[in-house]
């Protein structure tokens, strides 16, 4: 097979077979797991980028549009397991040139060439038989699944799926230092090619070019502004002026479907003003501490509310709250300069298991925090070696928030009101360092973090900026 058409796969064929058998001792059912397809633009054939479902490429599916991976309950991974792919057409050779073999796609995915069967076989291999599925959320794997009239996963069947997908091996860890390495050098890049007068578009493409020239996809839509108080930002239409921050929060997706996430905020000039570094280094410290404690058996919730005391105690400093930081936390007083979660878990995606939501990222018996800040925490889980999560504490000057008198008037006793505003009327923007981190026991080290050789110290920072 040409170069062009190989399978990239993060694990060899054997690891596929061991992680299928895990999940089918925990099966009471059959289990159809989709890889999804390519959804169209205007015209089918004019379609968006195709990314297989992360569950899918987990369990072993080679990136095939349109396949699925049949597991039965009790299989050793490999009898009992089916894959599911449409046969080639008459005319692919004409439009995609040479394309993977039955026996390319079985070797990958750890399977007989007995295992492959066209996708129009998957309601003779059911027979009638309750199954359930796990699928991406596009229009044709949806309708397929609606026509053989097969219901999601239960609870139980995704918790399993969860239980196995929460800790990385080995491979995983490898292709998320892939990616992470090369997102270190997409970063320095746009670091770079940030100067006053520039556009927030001239840094974004100097990051893609990166990834470009690696092969590789962004693990979500790059958020690189100069209004960093806009968590999800979108588009970068923005002349950077002299004076402000930047903020950007990329990651990379190496082929084989694993992701990084990043987070820097600069100078656009290279030099900080008094106020902008005082406040990145409060949250440059809240993130090397909340990094610290990301030891096996922590509990991520108590993460977050320790970020959340070192931001309050450096903002005590900075005169923009009073009282003891300890209450202040009690009350959430941090979420009106830092309302949202320390991180999430990354891994087969930037925000790995989302599509799961809580039930992934909640252990059995915890639920999220109602107040204001604290509900928007994605995970609450115990850490365990190897699993993977981000740390992310920013601190931010948010318009809606402080003209919000339902979240403002409860604290008004312990905000500095003027100086609040004077940062509002100077367009402070926001602040945000993002690591992504493996958990490990202290004895190896403590945390190991992948983004651990972009610079987070204020100096070292500012004299990356510019230099492109």
């Amino acid at each position: 097979m040409s170069e062009q058409h190989a399978i990239t796969m993060t694990a060899p064929p054997e690891v596929y077979r061991q992680r299928r058998a895990k999940l089918a001792a925990a099966l009471e059912r059959p289990v159809v797991i989709f890889a999804g397809h390519a959804p169209a633009r205007n015209y089918p054939a004019n379609t968006h980028h195709f990314r297989a479902g992360s569950s899918y490429r987990y369990f072993g599916g080679p990136p095939l549009e349109n396949a699925a991976l049949l597991i039965e309950p009790g299989s050793d991974g490999d009898a009992g397991c089916t894959l599911l792919r449409r046969p080639p057409g008459a005319d692919d050779a004409l439009w995609f040139g040479e394309v993977p073999t039955d026996n390319d796609i079985a070797a990958a995915a750890g399977l007989r060439r007995e295992g492959l069967a066209d996708t129009d076989k998957l309601e003779a291999l059911l027979a009638g038989r309750a199954a359930a599925t796990v699928a991406p959320p596009f229009p044709d794997t949806l309708a397929w699944i609606a026509k053989l009239g097969l219901p999601p996963a239960n609870d139980d069947e995704l918790r399993a799926i969860i239980n196995l997908r929460l800790t990385k091996d080995e491979h995983e860890l490898a292709a998320m230092r892939r990616s992470s390495g090369i997102c270190i050098e997409a970063h320095r890049a746009a670091m770079a090619a940030t100067k006053p007068g520039k556009r927030e578009a001239d840094v974004a493409a100097a990051f893609m070019a990166v990834l470009h020239r690696h092969e590789c996809q962004v693990a979500f839509n790059p958020i690189i502004t100069v209004h960093g108080e806009v968590l999800h930002g979108q588009g970068h239409p923005n002349i950077m002026p002299d004076g402000a921050l930047l903020l950007c929060d990329a990651g990379v997706e190496e082929p084989g479907g694993y992701a990084c996430d990043f987070t820097r905020t600069f100078p656009v000039s290279g030099k900080w003003t008094p106020i902008q570094r005082h406040l990145y280094e409060i949250t440059l410290r809240a993130a090397n501490e909340a990094t610290a404690a990301c030891v096996p058996a922590a509990r991520y919730r108590d993460v977050h509310d320790l970020s959340a005391r070192v931001i309050c105690e450096g903002l005590v400093e900075a005169e923009l709250l009073r009282g003891d930081p300890a209450e202040l936390v009690a009350r959430t007083a941090h979420a009106l300069f830092y309302p949202h979660g320390v991180g999430h878990l990354v891994g087969l995606d930037a925000h790995d298991m989302e599509d799961f939501g809580d039930l992934a990222g909640y252990a059995p018996g915890r639920a999220r925090r109602p107040e204001f800040g604290n509900k928007y925490l994605r995970l609450d889980r115990d850490l365990e070696p190897g699993m993977c999560v981000t740390i992310e504490p920013g601190i931010y000057l948010v318009p809606a928030i402080w003209a919000s008198d339902e979240l403002v008037k409860p604290l008004a006793d312990v905000v500095n009101r003027p100086k609040v505003d004077a940062l509002l009327k100077d367009s402070f923007g926001g602040i945000r360092i993002e690591h992504t981190i493996c958990v490990r026991p202290a004895e190896t080290g403590g945390p190991e973090i992948l983004s651990e050789t972009l610079p987070t110290d204020p100096d070292e920072v500012a004299a990356c900026v510019g230099t492109g």
